[in-house]
C-alpha cells in the first residue's frame, strides 16, 4: 500500500483520487530506494508502472523553488506530454509546477514559463540542450535526474545529447535511469554519472510474454490489406494500434479503412504536433483503431489496447518488442498480428529467437474479401499497378522485401543484413521525432 510507504498526505490522496490503490512491482521496489535518495537504475518492461514510481518519491521530496528542482529527459514528445500529465495530477495537491519542453512547440512561451518559476521540467534532449545553451534553463538547482525509456534514447542516436545534459548538472544530485533493457552503453553512462547506484531488475524480458498472444500471416504485397480485413473481420480487436513502416503507407491504410467503413485515426510524425495529440484523445476517448508509424511504438500510455496490428513488418526484432509492448500494460492481457511479405518470411524466425517467443500463423479465404477491396481502389488489374508504382516509397510493402530476400544466399536467413538493421532502426526512429 501507499499509504504505508511515508509519502506525503497531499500525495497520498492525489494518489488516491487518480485510482492508484495498490502499487505494482516496479512500484512496490523503487520508491522506498528513491525516497532515501538513493541513485537507481531501474531494468523494467513497457507498461509496468515506471512513470509513477520515480515521480513519486520526486515530487514527494521536491522542495519548492523559484528555479527547476528536477529534470525528466525522454525520448520523445509524447511521451514528454504524458509524463507532464502524470505529474500534474500527482502533484496538484503540493502545486508543484510541471513544464514541458520539446521541438515544434514555441520555445518563447517555455522561456517565459520558466522565467515564471517552474519546479519540474520534462523534455526531449534536443529542447532541453537548446534551453541550456541559450542560458534560458537554470541547471545548478537540478537536484533530481530521471532519464526515461532510456535505451530507445540510444536507439535513437541520442547519447551524445544525454551525455551533454549530464555534463552540465550539478555532480550532487539524485540520478534515476529507467530502462527496459540495460545494453553495455548504459551501463558505461551508467556508471559515470551516478553514486553507488542500486541496480533493480523487475523482470528477464521486454515482452510479456505470458499475456500476448503472437500471430502472425503470410501474404503478397497486393493482398495484404485483403490480411488486414479478414483478421478485424475474424478477430474483432476491442481497441488496436495498427503499424505502418513509412507516413505514406500509414496514410493509405488509415483512409482505406475509413473508406470501408472503419473508424480509425492516424498518427505519424508529419503531422503537427497538434494534430498528433488529438488523434490520441480521439483514440483514448472513443475510436478504436489507430493508423502509426514507430512514433507510437515507445512511451504511449493508453489503457485497454486490445491488439497490435504489425502491417508493414520491421527488420529488426526490437522494433517487434517495441511495437506489441502497447498491449498487455499493467498484467492485462494482449494480441499481437503481423503480416509478412513472403520475402520477409526470415523475420518470423528473427523475432521468435529474439523475443523468446511462438508465433502462430493464421490463414484467411480472402475471396469474401476482394469485392470490396475492388470497390474502394478499383480492379484488381488497377489494384496491383497502384502497388507495382508505389514500391519505391513502401507501397504495401512487398516489394522491397522480396528484393531483399532474393538477393540473400541461400540458407542465409538474411543475417547478412543484421549489421545494416540497428542504423536504419535508428533513422527511422529519429525521422518520427
Amino acid at each position: 500500500m501507499f499509504d504505508s510507504m511515508n509519502i506525503k498526505e497531499d500525495v497520498i490522496n492525489a494518489l488516491h483520487e487518480m485510482g492508484f490503490s495498490e502499487p505494482t512491482e516496479v512500484q512496490k521496489r523503487t520508491i522506498p530506494l528513491a525516497l532515501e535518495g538513493k541513485d537507481i537504475i531501474v531494468k523494467s518492461k513497457t507498461g509496468s508502472g515506471k512513470t509513477a514510481a520515480f515521480l513519486i518519491p520526486m515530487i514527494n521530496n521536491l522542495e519548492k523553488l523559484e528555479k527547476p528542482s528536477a529534470m525528466i529527459v525522454v525520448p520523445t514528445r509524447e511521451l514528454a506530454l504524458q509524463v507532464t500529465g502524470v505529474a500534474k495530477s500527482i502533484g496538484k495537491n503540493l502545486r508543484i509546477k510541471t513544464l514541458t519542453v520539446y521541438g515544434g512547440a514555441s520555445i518563447n512561451y517555455q522561456i517565459k514559463a520558466i522565467r515564471e518559476g517552474v519546479n519540474i521540467i520534462v523534455g526531449t534532449p534536443g529542447r532541453i540542450i537548446d534551453l541550456i545553451k541559450r542560458g534560458e534553463l537554470p541547471t545548478d538547482s537540478i537536484k533530481f535526474l530521471v532519464l526515461d525509456e532510456f535505451d530507445i534514447m540510444l536507439d535513437m542516436g541520442f547519447i551524445d545529447d544525454v551525455k551533454y545534459i549530464l555534463s552540465r548538472l550539478p555532480q550532487k544530485k539524485q540520478t534515476m535511469f529507467f530502462s527496459a533493457t540495460i545494453p553495455e552503453e548504459i551501463r558505461d553512462v551508467t556508471t559515470k554519472y551516478t553514486n553507488n547506484a542500486i541496480s533493480i531488475n523487475i523482470d528477464s524480458g521486454e515482452v510479456a510474454v505470458n499475456t500476448i498472444e503472437h500471430f502472425y500471416a503470410i501474404a503478397n504485397g497486393r493482398d495484404k490489406f485483403l490480411v488486414l480485413l479478414a483478421y478485424i473481420d475474424s478477430k474483432k480487436p476491442r481497441k488496436s494500434i495498427v503499424f505502418c513502416r513509412t507516413q505514406i503507407n500509414a496514410e493509405r491504410i488509415h483512409s482505406m479503412l475509413r473508406k470501408a467503413g472503419i473508424p480509425a485515426v492516424l498518427m505519424h510524425g508529419g503531422l503537427s504536433q497538434n494534430k498528433r495529440e488529438h488523434s490520441l484523445s480521439l483514440f483514448k476517448t472513443g475510436i478504436e483503431m489507430l493508423i502509426a508509424t514507430n512514433v507510437a511504438s515507445r512511451g504511449l500510455d493508453i489503457d485497454n489496447v486490445s491488439d497490435i496490428i504489425n502491417f508493414d513488418a520491421e527488420e529488426d526484432p526490437k522494433a517487434y518488442v517495441h511495437r506489441v509492448g502497447r498491449t498487455a500494460r499493467m498484467g492485462k492481457s494482449g494480441r499481437a498480428f503481423t503480416i509478412f511479405t513472403y520475402g520477409e518470411r526470415y523475420l518470423v524466425y528473427d523475432i521468435e529467437n529474439y523475443a523468446k517467443i511462438k508465433m502462430n500463423l493464421l490463414e484467411f479465404d480472402l475471396s469474401t474479401y476482394k469485392e470490396k477491396v475492388h470497390e474502394l481502389i478499383g480492379t484488381q488489374d488497377n489494384y496491383e499497378e497502384t502497388a507495382m508504382r508505389r514500391r519505391n516509397f513502401g507501397g504495401f510493402g512487398s516489394f522491397q522485401g522480396n528484393r531483399r530476400f532474393n538477393n540473400r544466399s541461400p540458407g542465409g536467413h538474411g543475417r547478412n543484413f543484421q549489421r545494416s538493421r540497428g542504423k536504419r532502426f535508428k533513422r527511422n526512429y529519429r525521422t518520427e521525432d
